[in-house]
């Protein structure tokens, strides 16, 4: 495979599309080395990788330089939706990947995705986070079978094949032409956000832009999360998703242009947040009143929990066994709360005026 630093298409040599993988990465010196090497192992033979150091304060320019990435450097932190635009710019491909730098492709994804957009009516293609981590405590197995979860179970639906509404950039591709023309991920997306992939999506989808969800482009995330790190990271997600559904449902340029709002969160999952809300209050009665009927009705509230999200639970079982399980049980009553949360901040900083 070679690495192409900023060659135009029309001077390369044989007749693959120049795919361009394109890396937002802010001190990212822990993972980026080992993320590009694992784009070097592609099978696919033209690829160019466009490395955003978005004003790191370690060696993460060198890095990518040293493994002979087109490095474009921003002398002050745009954040992630700002550094995709800014690196996609600098793109020569046809055809652009993004991917983060604690992501690890396998040596198949380039072609795959190749094969996918071989198809002219297909504008993009993007995949999902694999079962498979290294990290084996709970928090990180959690939330990484979660996301495994969420985006496999929309993959395997029937109506996944006519397109989808999202675009998630931990392995997304996308034909430049209609990147351009979409204006790009939104720039009001400042500094650290959670959501710009997935309004972006929403705009493909309402422009009429066929995104296929493949089930079989799975990533490797090199993320370890801590119990607190997943519970923070939640209750930003539900936050922002709250200002994107609004903003899209209530907004009347929005309304007018008849912006589209995809969910990719279960619809038992969003069920199971009220009833996570009661939980600890009827678990108070029960404590109060020393009441043995508050208690039963506090187990009912978490059976039904359960039950709702009893899909979910059934992966981690396969996937991590009986006890792993069992522990989930626990934790996912706290995370759902969380969510609970995050959606209610998303509503008050929308009345207050803060749409992203």
């Amino acid at each position: 495979m070679r690495f192409i630093a900023g060659v135009p298409a029309r001077v390369r040599g044989g007749s693959a599309m120049l795919i361009s993988v394109v890396i937002p990465a802010r001190n990212a010196a822990a993972t980026l080395g080992e993320c590009l090497d694992a784009v070097r192992k592609s099978s696919y033979p033209q690829v160019e990788v466009v490395v955003v150091d978005d004003c790191s304060d370690d060696t993460t320019a060198s890095i990518a330089q040293d493994r002979g990435c087109q490095v474009v450097c921003s002398a002050s932190n745009l954040g992630a939706a700002n550094a995709r635009n800014l690196g996609a710019n600098a793109a020569s491909g046809e055809i652009i990947l993004f991917t983060d730098a604690d992501i690890l492709l396998p040596p198949n994804a380039l072609s795959r995705v190749a094969a996918v957009l071989a198809d002219t009516t297909t504008a993009g293609v993007v995949g999902l986070l694999g079962p498979q981590i290294r990290f084996t405590n709970l928090a990180s197995q959690f939330k990484n079978l979660w996301m495994y979860y969420t985006y496999s179970r929309l993959a395997a639906s029937t109506a996944a094949r006519e397109g989808v509404g999202l675009f998630f950039t931990s392995i997304a591709a996308i034909r430049k032409p209609v990147f351009e023309q979409m204006g790009g991920f939104d720039t009001n997306y400042q500094g650290t956000s959670v959501t710009e992939d997935i309004e972006f999506g929403q705009r493909l989808l309402t422009a009429g832009h066929r995104i296929l969800l493949d089930g079989g482009l799975q990533v490797e995330h090199l993320k370890h999360y801590t119990l607190r790190q997943v519970l923070k990271t939640d209750l930003e997600r539900a936050a922002g998703l709250t200002r994107t559904y609004l903003r899209k449902k209530l907004e009347p340029q929005s309304r007018q242009a008849g912006e589209k709002y995809y969910a990719s969160v279960p619809l038992t999952f969003g069920l199971s947040v009220p009833l996570a809300w009661l939980l600890p209050l009827l678990l108070l009665l029960a404590l109060c009143t020393a009441s043995g009927v508050w208690l039963a009705i506090a187990a009912m509230a978490y059976l039904a929990l359960l039950a709702l999200n009893l899909p979910f639970l059934f992966v981690l079982v396969q996937q991590r066994g009986l006890a792993f399980g069992l522990q989930s049980c626990l934790f996912l009553p706290a995370d759902l709360w969380v969510s609970g949360l995050g959606a209610a901040w998303g509503i008050v900083d929308y009345l207050r005026g803060k749409r992203y």
